[in-house]
């Protein structure tokens, strides 16, 4: 256990992806090595009236809260190992852990754009760029050991019988309202190289994009990012990252036909156009708009004990359909040359797909009809700029309003105005069902104050 005023409890801190979780001030950072451990602090925090939170892979606004005990998996889960088809990882593992060693079996699992995040992002989700031809990563799920609050350690899996039946429905999509994740394994793909176009163009195309991008088949996604760019310092762009993950050349072909397209719609030559192909995720160049004379974006690294200040970041996450048009690209176009600072930046995460092979209501994650994940960054240095920033994320919401389906439930955050609209949009129809076993299985709400 680590206390305040200890380095292991600032050096925990420090770790913390989120730069306002890391500044919280927990009461303590408890590292514990095994589901008993975790059963042990859960029972006495709950003796003790204090709440929990989890950090994984420390990339959740969430992992953290003031007076509240940290459990920190990382410091001894972050373990993964081969088994067969499957793969088993601990409850501090990150992608880029079990990604690591799937690699020499030339095995994959799907998983987001940063090898960085652990099982929160995977039992809630998990989009990046193989979601459109194999789905999420909480789609390949198999099996989970769950800490309940009452200290209970149950294993779920699609065997799981009577209440563990609702346990394992809940665990895909809404993992921290009834339990701490300590161990998952998830089904495997063979893995194959991925050709990616990357293409920097100006903001005309994006209407171009809009229309393009859903007209191609599973095998290809074609995500993009509104953002600032030394290559352009004065205006924004559109960086447009197309991913095929067939190995057919006609496939490639249609593919870089496409990304071509988008680039046409732009009107002037591209200020910056590369392709390639490597195995997802660490063989693929950064989910980021290139640097100065197309300098390869550094990759995303998390933060050490010792480093400087870290600013900043606001975040909102909603899902929308195929029906983006014109009138959304001037709109979104707008936002993004309003934005307070410059690194600001609008993702569009292609999606559908293989993302709707699974029911809305099969799982506890809601959002299968959606076509982007769009996650609106605000990301600042300066503290003057905090409420322009947030204003900046919440008013680009309404651009999308009319074609928004859903909320990414990983954005969800507690206290808001906005909060208890954003958590009936992120769980839909399986919102009361969902409620109904946070209630029985945390009712004091030690994990979390969500869906109270």
């Amino acid at each position: 256990m680590h206390a305040p005023g200890t380095a292991g409890y600032e050096n925990a801190l420090a770790r913390v992806f989120f730069p306002d979780a890391a500044r919280r001030r927990p009461a303590c950072v408890v590292a514990p090595r095994t589901a008993a451990d975790v059963a042990t602090v859960l029972k006495a925090a709950a003796e003790a009236g204090v709440r929990v939170t989890v950090r994984g892979g420390g990339l959740s606004s969430n992992c953290v809260a003031d007076g509240a005990v940290v459990l920190d998996l990382s410091e001894h889960g972050n373990s993964a190992r081969p088994d067969g088809d499957r793969v088993v990882v601990g409850g501090g593992a990150t992608m880029a852990t079990m990604l690591g060693v799937l690699g020499p079996a030339g095995r994959t699992v799907p998983v987001g754009v940063s090898g960085h995040t652990g099982l929160g992002m995977a039992t809630r989700g998990g989009i990046g760029y193989l979601t459109r031809s194999l789905g999420l990563t909480v789609d390949h799920l198999v099996g989970a050991e769950l800490v309940l609050p009452s200290g209970d350690v149950v294993r779920l899996s699609e065997r799981s019988a009577g209440e563990e039946a609702d346990l394992w429905w809940a665990v895909r999509g809404g993992a921290p309202y009834v339990g701490v994740v300590t161990s998952g394994v998830f089904r495997t793909h063979e893995s194959a190289p991925v050709w990616v176009d990357r293409a920097v163009v100006g903001l005309d195309a994006l209407a171009t994009y809009f229309r393009v991008a859903p007209e191609l088949p599973r095998d290809t996604s074609m995500s993009a990012v509104l953002g600032y760019t030394p290559l352009s310092p004065d205006e924004p762009v559109l960086f447009v990252y197309t991913a095929c993950a067939s190995g057919d050349d006609s496939a490639v072909g249609r593919a870089r036909a496409a990304a071509s397209a988008v680039v046409a719609g732009a009107g002037p030559p591209p200020l910056y156009r590369s392709e390639g192909s490597g195995r997802c995720l660490a063989g693929l160049p950064e989910f980021a708009v290139p640097g100065a004379g197309g300098a390869e974006p550094g990759p995303i690294r998390l933060p050490r004990p010792g480093d400087g200040p870290r600013g900043s970041f606001s975040g909102k996450a909603v899902f929308t359909g195929p029906t983006l048009d014109a009138a959304v690209a001037g709109a979104l176009a707008d936002r993004i040359r309003a934005a307070p600072t410059k690194a600001c930046r609008i993702d569009f995460q292609h999606t559908g797909g293989a993302l709707a092979d699974v029911d809305d209501t099969a799982t506890a994650f809601w959002g299968r009809t959606a076509e982007w994940s769009i996650p609106l960054n605000a990301i600042w240095d300066d503290p003057a700029d905090t409420g322009a920033c947030g204003s900046w994320a919440r008013g680009t919401l309404g651009a999308l309003a009319a074609h928004t389906v859903g909320v990414y439930n990983v954005e969800l955050r507690p206290g808001l105005p906005e909060t208890a609209a954003e958590t009936r949009a992120a769980y839909g129809g399986n919102l009361a069902r969902l409620r109904a076993l946070r209630h029985r299985y945390d009712g004091a709400g030690l994990l979390s104050p969500l869906l109270a």
